[in-house]
């Protein structure tokens, strides 16, 4: 690995002509965003009213969807003088966005658009457009909250993010370039193997960086590793959280493991930095002078001092695909508190995390993360864990075991979830070699999957049942050629619909004999379904887990492959 690059170098040279060659304004940007920082909050707040009401007479008279929003609303630009006039206009989803195509982007012609995209927590996209003429404030404000933890240009950052080691040659070799002449180290959250893990720690003692960024989750993981290995050595001056929620005990042990101060940072791809921790962490400021946001009660008014709300953005700067009202599904904790720092621009308390972080009763009662991670360690032995909620009567508790695991603590966890949650509420215990992360990387301590619909994945038409077994087994057991060509797992839960006798049972699928055409029932099974019964065969996922693998196959009267009933992208029979 090179040596980094000495960061008054790349403060004082490099910095300065890339920003002169590319002939932006962002070093007059950020001073101008240091200075402003500074006004009063009354000051701050008719700064921005004077940016949002110029916006929405842009996106009125530009943005096709909105125009007509307007005059479907009966609003007019002129009437919307204060916040209160502001909550008339309806609330963005991303459904919107989705259904609205290219009618939600700008048509003057002075406007440039620069394709981008978000998974979210959810890993369904958003494909989008960011105004070009965004990038250079938004980077200028990314640098005022890097100067906010005593970093400034130049210092050398690790970074433990999502992206994939497979990239294209061309891509890994630009980037490269780039973040060595910036003084960044990017490791993928995707590789955090004992191995990998080892690398990180070796190239941090060379490189010596002074920020340690990423997701809570995995710096937290690395900070546990170098904690059990003794790891010496990487003492940066800041770390910081970003991508996910990041939860008190992850804060502590990055403090104590690499022995520096932890600020949390909050943002999306859409907008880049939202909010963040400024020295005195006493709430994450809320760049207004960047992005006008609204914290909403789940009742639709605006949540108080305290409460509980969904994180609703305007994106002030992007003028080509506008983000009015935008719902980010990301939940927050306002507070009328000014912080001891003296800045003018407002807080939030804290960030809870995404509207679905939450584990709900069938009272109605939710329970969020900081309960969940508190039980984890309140019982030994669990090295990571997931909450996943598919009924409001339970929640399934996966555990990763470490050395201190016992099977007896499922009982301690079952106690204390019931004393909690009420003695009807059902868990149930899956012990796991480990927790896949989500497409982009991160980690999802709970797994709410009560806003999904149970959808058809698989399917198989018009089998043929070829015998039955009296086995213990309460199974069905199908070709394996059969089961590869459907896309159904061996011992996943399937459907049998018995178009002979109406019978509709529910079992799992055991594999048989391949290219026997075989389709067996036993046990129990056979109660309802016979020899020489035609049959349906359909298997389930829940919504958030679809993604262009649904298989519907046709066989015939031998249970033979005759085609699918479904266009597939990628099938060529």
């Amino acid at each position: 690995m090179l040596p980094g690059v000495y960061p008054p170098i790349v403060r004082n040279v490099i910095y300065p002509v890339y920003r002169g060659l590319r002939g932006d304004k962002l070093i007059s940007i950020l001073e101008e965003l240091e200075k402003s920082q500074w006004l009063s909050r009354e000051a701050m707040e008719e700064l921005q009213w004077r940016r949002v009401e110029q916006y929405l007479q842009q996106i009125t008279t530009h943005v096709p969807y909105y125009r007509e929003l307007f005059e479907r609303e009966g609003l007019r630009v002129e009437n919307i003088q204060n916040p209160s006039d502001f909550r008339r206009i309806p609330l963005l989803a991303k459904d919107d966005i989705r259904e609205a195509k290219d009618r939600i982007v700008t048509k003057d012609p002075m406007r440039r658009g620069d394709a981008s995209n978000t998974g979210g927590s959810t890993g369904e996209p958003l494909y989008f457009f960011a105004d070009a003429a965004s990038s250079v404030p938004r980077r200028a404000n990314t640098l005022r909250g890097m100067r906010w933890t005593g970093i400034d240009i130049g210092d050398r950052q690790a970074v433990i993010w999502g992206f994939h080691l497979d990239r294209p040659f061309r891509e890994r070799f630009t980037s490269g370039v780039k973040d060595y002449f910036s003084n960044i180290r990017y490791v993928s959250s995707f590789d955090m193997s004992e191995e990998a893990m080892e690398r990180y720690a070796r190239m941090m003692k060379r490189f010596k960086p002074a920020l340690l960024l990423g997701y809570p989750s995995a710096v937290s993981q690395f900070a546990e590793f170098c904690k059990a290995r003794r790891v010496t050595g990487i003492k940066p001056r800041a770390a910081m959280s970003s991508g996910e929620k990041m939860f008190p005990h992850q804060a502590e042990l990055m403090r104590d493991v690499f022995g520096c101060p932890v600020f949390d940072r909050y943002g999306s791809n859409e907008f880049a930095t939202i909010a963040q921790e400024c020295d005195r962490h006493e709430g994450l400021h809320v760049f207004n002078d960047m992005i006008f946001v609204e914290v909403i009660h789940e009742s639709g008014r605006p949540a108080q001092s305290g409460e509980v709300g969904e994180i609703v953005v305007t994106d002030l700067l992007n003028l080509y695909m506008p983000f009015l009202r935008y719902r980010t599904g990301d939940l927050a904790v306002p507070t009328l508190r000014k912080c001891s720092c003296g800045r003018g621009l407002p807080l939030l308390d804290r960030i809870e995390g995404r509207t679905f972080d939450a584990v709900v009763t069938p009272e109605g009662k939710a329970v969020g993360g900081f309960f969940w991670t508190y039980l984890s360690r309140v019982v030994p032995g669990i090295k990571q864990f997931q909450i996943e909620q598919r009924e409001r009567t339970g929640v399934i508790f996966r555990i990763v075991p470490g050395p201190e695991w016992k099977e007896e603590s499922k009982h301690e966890l079952e106690r204390k979830i019931k004393e909690n949650m009420g003695s009807a509420f059902g868990v149930s215990f899956e012990v796991v070699g480990e927790i896949p992360l989500t497409r982009a990387g991160k980690f999802r301590f709970i797994s709410s999957k009560l806003g999904e619909r149970l959808v058809v994945k698989s399917k198989i038409h018009k089998a043929k049942v070829t015998g039955e077994t009296k086995g213990r087994l309460d199974c069905i057991i199908v070709d394996e050629d059969l089961l590869a060509l459907s896309n159904v797992a061996p011992f996943e839960r399937v459907l049998l619909v018995d178009n002979t006798n109406g019978a509709r049972v529910d079992t799992f699928v055991v594999k048989g004999k391949k290219g026997s055409g075989a389709i067996v029932v036993s046990g129990a099974v056979t109660h309802h379904v016979h020899t020489g019964d035609e049959i349906i065969i359909m298997a389930f996922t829940w919504s958030e887990e679809t993604s262009g693998f649904f298989k519907n196959i046709l066989v015939d009267g031998d249970n033979r492959f005759v085609r699918f009933l479904t266009e597939v992208h990628g099938d060529t029979t």
